[in-house]
């Protein structure tokens, strides 16, 4: 009897140094998939600050194998800056040369006193588009309907 005991405590002992290993073994697998994704981020925000300085330096003459990506950036940034400044209209903002945004009816900053620049009156792109779209819809009926004429005559 005692023989089995000890067998039974043997296996109980082995057993719990197995799961001891296993969950040592899983406790280190996951501290390294830790390091490799805080290594991986490191490495994807390095390659931002490249391609940023990268952009910075050479953006009015990049390399032709990357030019379409520069240009893109370029548009991008070109249409960010434009809708920026759309939002600053309907708030009735104007952005001054110092960052400040002021009053559009200011002629000066109230920040460092720079002249401001008035901002041309926008004509919403959409409003344009839907007058021009109406139009050619009228345009569409009426020769229907002088065509509708001449066949009825």
């Amino acid at each position: 009897m005692s023989d089995i005991i000890k067998k039974i405590t043997d296996t109980i002992t082995e057993t719990g140094k197995n799961v001891g290993e296993k969950t040592k073994q899983v406790g280190n697998t996951a501290k390294l998939n830790a390091k490799i994704i805080s290594s991986e981020r490191a490495i994807s925000e390095n390659y931002t600050l490249i391609g940023k300085y990268y952009y910075d330096m050479y953006k009015e003459n990049p390399d032709a194998e990357i030019a379409d990506a520069v240009n893109s950036v370029t548009a991008s940034l070109d249409t960010i800056a434009e809708m920026k400044n759309q939002i600053l209209a309907i708030k009735g903002l104007v952005k001054c040369s110092c960052g400040a945004s002021c009053p559009i009816e200011d002629s000066f900053c109230g920040k460092c006193g720079a002249a401001l620049e008035k901002p041309e009156p926008v004509v919403e792109e959409e409003v344009v588009e839907e007058v021009a779209e109406e139009k050619a819809d009228i345009e569409i009926v009426v020769a229907e309907e002088a065509a509708e004429e001449t066949t009825e005559e």
